[in-house]
């Protein structure tokens, strides 16, 4: 994801085009890692809802755009413990409220930020590619669907399919040359 900048004076004091741009930048990579933990897209985003309100909420609190990030990151990763716990029965265990830094709370969850992030920068480059490209390498790559359903819900053909699927990733290669973990995680996906 590329650099975040936010004027903390402007988000401190409530201003809701401030905080509308938090919300553009964090939400979706934090819908994926809220999903690599319940599996369940709609659970995901109200848990990234919540965590924004909660976000809101405790505004004045936050004193850097990095804090911001640590504050979105820990509480929708203790809201998907949280979840999973009540749908498990789960016991309870001692969750630290704040952190510094990520990497020190948990190896896991810092691995999960890092490939969520490295899927954002995908996604973005994505988002660059013709709308037929995007559609199915969407479909294919992102929704893990066969090129049989992929050609029922489209109305392409299996060749067409192959050949979007191939101008795609020759596509993002290119563009994300230079970025070699980006490269590792398109070729796992491909």
């Amino acid at each position: 994801m590329p650099f975040f900048d936010v004027d903390i004076n402007a988000f401190n004091a409530g201003e809701r085009k401030t905080f509308d741009g938090v919300y553009r930048y964090y939400s979706r990579p934090l819908q994926h890692f809220a999903f690599s933990y319940m599996h369940n897209r709609v659970l995901a985003e109200e848990i990234v809802s919540d965590s924004m309100l909660k976000l809101w909420n405790n505004r004045q609190r936050i004193r850097t755009a990095q804090q911001i990030k640590a504050f979105l990151y820990i509480a929708t990763r203790n809201a998907c413990i949280d979840s999973l716990r009540s749908i498990r029965s789960l016991p309870a265990t001692v969750l630290p409220e704040e952190a510094n830094d990520l990497k020190g709370q948990d190896p896991d969850v810092y691995n999960r930020i890092v490939y969520v992030e490295l899927l954002q920068q995908i996604e973005d480059a994505v988002e660059g590619l013709p709308l037929s490209q995007q559609a199915v390498f969407r479909k294919s790559f992102l929704e893990g669907k066969t090129t049989d359903e992929i050609a029922s819900e489209t109305g392409m053909t299996e060749s067409s399919i192959f050949t979007q699927k191939s101008k795609a990733l020759s596509t993002l290669r290119k563009l994300l040359k230079g970025n070699i973990l980006l490269l590792v995680l398109l070729a796992k996906l491909g």
